[in-house]
């Protein structure tokens, strides 16, 4: 049976017309409960930054976020169930995570925000923190966050640590209590602090640092979406911060 002229080029401009239509390339983003990053509304728009979608405008691309416990995300992460994350630079999840890098360091301007950190002490301890140094901590260790990376500098500290604190409300009541000497809280944290009853916890004056925070994806979603990745990126660099 012979197929008419007319009918075959229907069908290439039918299979052209469909293979034109570009499908979005889905990101699921999984974010650290109360993350700095995260939008006070409610709903699953609501919960990316607004420098974030507007880098993704013009973008093939749905950005489908969720919010679980950090050491949660790493691990979907890792497992597959996640394609991205907000997060600071820590260089032993290059094995699987990905981030923007400019001749071997993490490149600050394509940044999504900045995290600050302070020391929080026992109100009357005597523990002190000069920028460099922290002492006071009578033998008890340095609270932190589990699956939060603080810098290279703590473990030059030279002090113990405890991370086995899975949010700031467990890390703020490990410190009260007295199971930690000091803790390193984020500015989502002060929140907490605010409605405890007045002279349990304080900050030191002396900021611990501030650290620029990512928008991560994992190797394989690099590696499958490489040039969509890197638009988003320096569409980062280019979009002020709000």
């Amino acid at each position: 049976m012979t197929v008419p002229r007319a009918g075959l080029v229907a069908v290439v401009l039918a299979m052209q017309v469909s293979i034109a239509v570009a499908v979005p390339v889905k990101i699921r983003l999984c974010l650290a409960e109360q993350a700095p990053s995260a939008s006070p509304a409610a709903g699953g728009g609501g919960l990316v930054s607004p420098r974030l979608r507007a880098a993704a405008q013009g973008l093939d691309v749905v950005i489908e976020p969720y919010e679980a416990p950090r050491a949660r995300c790493l691990q979907d992460s890792r497992q597959g169930r996640a394609d991205a994350l907000i997060g600071v630079f820590a260089p032993d999840r290059l094995t699987w995570l990905a981030y923007p890098m400019r001749n071997g360091l993490p490149a600050a301007e394509r940044s999504i925000a900045s995290i600050r950190v302070s020391v929080y002490r026992r109100v009357g301890s005597r523990v002190e923190w000069d920028g460099q140094r922290l002492t006071g901590l009578a033998g008890l260790p340095l609270g932190l966050r589990f699956g939060y990376f603080y810098g290279s500098g703590v473990d030059a500290l030279g002090v113990p640590l405890d991370d086995r604190a899975m949010s700031s409300e467990q890390l703020i009541a490990k410190l009260i209590k007295g199971r930690v000497g000091a803790a390193l809280l984020t500015d989502e944290a002060a929140g907490h602090v605010a409605k405890l009853p007045p002279g349990q916890i304080e900050s030191l004056p002396q900021l611990y640092g501030s650290m620029p925070l990512f928008f991560i994806v994992t190797r394989d979603f690099e590696r499958a979406n490489n040039q969509l990745v890197q638009r988003l990126w320096t569409n980062l660099a280019a979009t002020p911060a709000r």
